[in-house]
């Protein structure tokens, strides 16, 4: 092999090995941006401190008319 095909090849092995470090990085920097402030209240848009998820339908309708 002559040094051109070489270091093709290893280039190549590199990107294979780097790559998903790279891609994992900018997906931890957007998931760390994305994150809500230290003064945002995850309860703050739920109606009287209810899950949302068994919120009944008067509740629904509650919620949609304070948005």
């Amino acid at each position: 092999m002559d040094a051109g095909h070489l270091i093709a090849t290893q280039v190549t092995l590199l990107y294979f090995v780097l790559s998903p470090l790279v891609l994992l990085a900018i997906y931890v920097l957007f998931d760390a941006l994305s994150k809500p402030g230290a003064d945002a209240d995850p309860q703050e848009k739920t109606v009287d401190g209810k899950d949302p998820a068994l919120w009944t339908d008067e509740d629904l309708n509650t919620h949609m008319h304070r948005i």
